[in-house]
């Protein structure tokens, strides 16, 4: 079996291993990676062996540079000073302006997309999403029986949704 079978072959495995281990992808990735390099090294002598030694080489490999990273990281932590800590945490701190800069941002998209939709659908999404008006008040506005304003929404966010996905995005509707 070639190096790229094996790749191929057992990349998911390999990054579930490192992934459940580490909980970040991107530091699974690195180490799906490095993983691979390290057994490149020693191909010449595993590439002897049968199928089920190879995995068992390559998941071997993957849960000790997993629990490389891990002491890393421990041992990282146990010598933060105390000035370390406080700025870590201010960087860690969520950052309030650019959540309310990418909320705007959202909403200015979905008014958009409410705004390509056909009457009354589009006055109804926006009564309802972007004014947060409730059924009764929206009922009472336009002169509709609550339950045909009902019937308006669902089908209203079904071609809201439908737009969104024809967009590429992933719908929360």
């Amino acid at each position: 079996m070639s190096i790229d079978e094996m790749i191929d072959k057992y990349s998911k495995l390999v990054y579930k291993i490192c992934y459940d281990m580490l909980i970040n992808s991107f530091d699974a990735e690195d180490i799906t990676q490095e993983v691979y390099i390290s057994f490149y090294k020693h191909f010449d002598e595993y590439g002897k062996l049968q199928e089920n030694e190879i995995k068992n080489i390559l998941c071997k490999i993957a849960l000790n540079k997993c629990k490389d990273v891990l002491k890393s990281k421990a041992k990282k932590i146990e010598n933060m000073t105390t000035d370390n800590i406080l700025y870590l945490e201010n960087y860690i701190m969520p950052n309030k302006m650019e959540d309310e800069i990418l909320e705007k941002e959202k909403k200015e998209n979905i008014i958009k997309l409410i705004k390509d939709i056909k009457e009354p659908y589009s006055n109804i999404l926006y009564l309802y999403y972007i004014k947060q008006n409730s059924l009764d008040e929206i009922s009472e506005n336009l002169g509709i029986k609550k339950q045909t304003l009902k019937m308006q929404i669902y089908r209203a966010k079904k071609l809201l949704k439908e737009k969104i996905e024809s967009i590429g995005g992933v719908s929360i509707l």
